[in-house]
């Protein structure tokens, strides 16, 4: 117990929300609009797409304001053009979005407070589809072509709308194509370093506002604009009722829901005690009906990564949160609802050996 106590402080120090999960290196964090810090990036015709558009982003809220609130996660003049952001809305954080100006504001998905979330907005020709963690959160009929703007770009703010969100944000993608459910759900939990048909841009936002698709480089401008990292730790303890601890270097939480799309999880997976280091189970509704196996494989001897390996007998959605401590790293697994879940053997998941 005085292990996984002491899991407990170090993570919470270490970490936004205190156990947050996000895939990839490191994020820029955001203390909120009283200091106005964003990234700015010079205006580009690139960055005005007519036909079609794609925006992704990982988001972590760590506090939200009172009802009607709004905070810009990216926008390039919400009056003429396109803006991305959070809203209270019946006291629940909310993706909105402008695609063409002022008169275009759509509301539809839950982004938490105290969790990683990926949101994508996607307009395709004839719709407007909000996404949350791969899901359709919200769908509308929507015309083109979509309005531009000659002012920049920017992520945390808006040229009319500079209220900063209270929390973190990476790896932020725009694409001139409306991309698919299932493309947003194949990259959710993959980085992405090279030219793809239709992207136009990626900012990574390890501790600057460098673009590494376009050379479309930002910069960080006011204050209360941090880098923020995993801190490395050499053990994960003990598992514990939520949290599995694999070969002594990863900490595996899951949590499952029922309620529509869009919505934050109904619970925390609970473990199964087993005594077994390189693997675990989790169940959701009842103790003895057990929904996930999942293994931690050491195969830095074969390809120089730590493979992750699970099996479901589930069809509900859930997501599994992978932390390497050691490394300082995490990885980010969905289940989407309908069909049975399908294995994750993934051979290339942490590139962190030995």
């Amino acid at each position: 117990m005085l292990g996984l106590l002491v899991l407990g402080i170090v993570l919470a120090a270490a970490l936004p929300g205190a156990a947050g999960a996000q895939p990839f290196d490191s994020w820029l964090d955001f203390t909120g609009n009283s200091n106005h810090g964003y990234v700015r990036v010079p205006h580009s015709a690139a960055l005005n797409p007519t036909g079609a558009l794609t925006f992704e982003a990982w988001v972590f809220l760590s506090a939200i304001g009172g009802e009607g609130d709004c905070r810009s996660i990216a926008g390039k003049n919400y009056l003429q053009s396109y803006w991305f952001g959070v809203c209270v809305i019946s006291g629940e954080p909310t993706l909105r979005s402008y695609l063409k100006g002022g008169a275009s504001r759509r509301n539809g998905g839950v982004v938490p407070t105290g969790a990683w979330t990926h949101i994508a907005v996607v307009f395709n020709g004839t719709r407007r589809l909000h996404y949350i963690n791969g899901e359709v959160a919200g769908d509308f009929p929507e015309t083109g072509p979509l309005t531009t703007s000659t002012d920049e770009f920017r992520i945390a703010s808006d040229v009319q709308w500079q209220f900063t969100p209270q929390g973190d944000i990476d790896e932020v993608r725009f694409w001139n194509v409306g991309r698919s459910t299932a493309q947003i759900r194949s990259t959710i939990n993959q980085r992405i370093t090279t030219a793809q048909p239709g992207l136009v841009a990626v900012w990574p936002l390890n501790g600057n506002g460098n673009e590494i698709i376009g050379g479309r480089n930002g910069s960080i401008q006011g204050a209360g604009v941090f880098p923020q990292t995993f801190a490395a730790i050499f053990s994960c303890g003990f598992s514990n009722a939520t949290t599995l601890c694999l070969q002594d270097r990863f900490a595996i939480r899951a949590f499952w829901r029922t309620s529509p799309a869009g919505n934050p999880p109904d619970g925390s997976a609970m473990t199964v005690p087993v005594t077994n280091p390189g693997s675990g189970l989790f169940w959701f509704f009842s103790a003895n009906n057990w929904e996930i196996m999942v293994k931690a494989i050491n195969g830095c001897g074969l390809n120089d990564r730590h493979w992750i390996f699970s099996a479901a007998t589930t069809n509900v959605f859930y997501r599994m949160e992978v932390l390497d401590v050691r490394g300082a790293e995490q990885k980010i697994y969905f289940n989407y609802p309908g069909p049975p879940a399908p294995a994750v053997t993934d051979t290339d998941a942490f590139a962190t050996c030995p």
